[in-house]
């Protein structure tokens, strides 16, 4: 080789071993952890680095040093603990919270006090024109209130207080008045979606399952501005909470159960604002929406149709459609949700659709065609079953679908075996089943100890068994004060509703869900349900840098107190999403 050659072999080499050094720098190194992977090969390590917005390294400390170059940014752990960021399979986080405005009662202990909560908010808003407010239930006002209890406290302008899972509404007159409101008015579908009304028939001021959605969208409704509000409030929150994915099934507006123009136009309204925030790089979690159908005369295929159109239209790892939520039910505490036994103290009340069992039949089978998987509300056993039967008949030609049971309240014994044998994924919200708004006396009251004791709330029994389980908030549907997953994951493991320290464990014959099943199900399991198994979920080399870090490990915190462990920071897409100034 003469001299010249040898040269430039010399400098192609040290070019080479430069490039390999730039390539190997990191632009986050975080160091002396207790990082737990969820990697089952290799569930602990010490440091992760990241490059851009992937995760790059993950292993021991030493090891990562080089990765560190001049501009690396270094974070010292020192024994802080890093997970991968937490995924929520069920969250309303889009557009729901002009659902829980206003005066907040969920903590009154009788009428007299909620009465006394709504008087004082009104007098202290004097230019409110309407007011609002949430948190109520049955028990606490020892029945259903009515419109001249309200008119007490609100006489001159109309007011909307809703339940504490936001399904039934309680109006004052004016509001009646307002929304035009009288004995004619129809039920959207009597015995589901109806208003109480008293001998004459007229309305008494109570809507069930939220027959007072039309109300609220003729008096209070600015989809523009609520559902910005809403977003920008509801993102901050849970990326404050260490969430960086979650699936929003449906975009909970007042115009939900108009499931051909309303939902849609509310639907697209909502999904173009947060592709304007993905593009300029502010959207705060990765977003999975899901079109809803929530209407007893809509039509499946042109609702497997839109949501084709979506998944064409939002598809990138930051904002996307890849499946549907049907709502066959109204509430199951209200005594509407399909059993195949009666309610208790009755001998002919099963319950009954909103969504018949063919109807959903119809939109999981298209809807697998289509590529769309279909998460299915189910409070019932009989709505459970029917979900079961939609969901096997679309794997026959679709083995791969992942649609799924959302809440499976109640899943008979036989359907429990079902669930299991095919690996269904459950999705649970831990306080519907124990004893969060009275929630333990409600179910004892409706379906009796039996059938609570062997059906309600079975989630820890499937992710024992193999199911592929995710734990969520739910919210609206319980206060955005509840959607941390480390409250849910308390709630998770202990049983108790972790909102209340004097709580007690219900179902007392439960065995909750371990710890390890508990962060499974805010992590890689929930992923898996979103199909981001291979993106997140898990931390994971190739896999995109979504990391919350944990001031305490929740291996070594009592679990009456994971609710309190503090979050340092949220990192989503390789970008602080939240930092504790703490």
């Amino acid at each position: 080789m003469n001299s010249y050659a040898r040269f430039l072999a010399i400098l192609i080499l040290l070019v080479s071993c430069s490039q390999k050094e730039v390539n190997n720098t990191a632009d986050k190194v975080f160091l002396n952890g207790k990082i737990y992977t969820l990697n089952q090969d290799d569930p602990w390590a010490e440091s992760v680095a990241i490059s851009d917005n992937k995760i790059v390294f993950v292993g021991s400390t030493k090891e990562a040093e080089s990765f560190i170059g001049e501009k690396t940014e270094l974070l010292d752990l020192d024994g802080k603990t890093i997970l991968p960021g937490f995924v929520s399979a069920h969250d309303h986080l889009i557009a729901s919270a002009w659902t829980s405005a206003g005066v907040q009662i969920y903590n009154a202990k009788d009428k007299e006090e909620a009465l006394k909560m709504i008087k004082d908010y009104a007098e202290a808003n004097p230019d409110r024109k309407v007011i609002q407010g949430i948190g109520w239930d049955k028990n606490m006002l020892k029945g259903l209130p009515t419109a001249k209890d309200l008119d007490a406290v609100v006489p001159d302008r109309p007011a909307f207080i809703l339940d504490n899972t936001i399904h039934d509404g309680w109006l004052n007159t004016a509001a009646l008045k307002a929304a035009n409101i009288t004995k004619e008015t129809p039920d959207l579908v009597p015995g589901v979606t109806y208003w109480v009304r008293d001998e004459k028939g007229n309305p008494t001021g109570i809507a069930i399952e939220i027959q007072w959605f039309g109300a609220f969208g003729k008096i209070a409704w600015d989809p523009e501005l609520m559902i910005r509000e809403s977003a920008e409030d509801l993102y901050t929150l849970a990326a404050s909470n260490g969430t960086t994915t979650f699936l929003c099934p449906g975009i909970v507006t007042p115009n939900i159960k108009d499931v051909h123009d309303g939902m849609e136009n509310d639907f697209m309204v909502a999904m173009d604002m947060l592709r304007e925030w993905e593009k300029k790089g502010i959207l705060k979690m990765r977003t999975v929406a899901a079109p809803m159908f929530k209407s007893a005369t809509g039509d499946p295929q042109k609702f497997v149709d839109f949501g084709a159109k979506m998944k064409d239209r939002y598809n990138s790892d930051q904002l996307l459609v890849n499946s549907l939520k049907i709502h066959p039910e109204g509430n199951t505490v209200a005594g509407t949700a399909p059993h195949l036994s009666p309610y208790q103290g009755t001998t002919d009340n099963y319950g009954s659709f909103n969504v018949e069992p063919e109807v959903t039949m119809a939109i999981v089978t298209k809807a697998a065609d289509a590529d769309l998987d279909v998460m299915i509300h189910t409070d019932g056993d009989r709505s459970s079953r029917a979900a079961i039967d939609a969901i096997l008949a679309a794997r026959q030609n679709h083995p791969d679908n992942r649609s799924a049971l959302h809440h499976a309240i109640y899943v008979h014994p036989e359907d429990q075996i079902r669930v299991i044998e095919n690996r269904i994924p459950v999705n649970a919200t831990p306080n519907f089943y124990n004893t969060f708004g009275g929630g333990d006396q409600d179910n004892l009251r409706i379906r009796g100890e039996e059938q609570v004791n062997s059906s309600l709330g079975r989630y820890p029994h499937f992710a024992r068994n193999g199911v592929p389980v995710s734990i969520s908030a739910d919210v609206p549907s319980t206060p955005s004060g509840m959607q941390g997953p480390l409250f849910v994951v308390q709630c998770a493991v202990t049983g108790k509703d972790a909102s209340d320290p004097e709580a007690k464990a219900f179902p007392e014959n439960r065995t909750p869900m371990t710890l390890e099943e508990a962060i499974r199900a805010v992590t890689i399991d929930a992923a898996w349900q979103l199909r981001m198994e291979d993106k997140v979920g898990s931390i994971e080399v190739g896999k995109y840098a979504d990391l919350v870090i944990l001031e305490k490990n929740p291996f070594d915190v009592d679990p009456l107190r994971i609710k309190d462990i503090k979050i340092i920071s949220t990192i989503m897409d390789g970008n602080y999403t939240f930092k504790n100034k703490n």
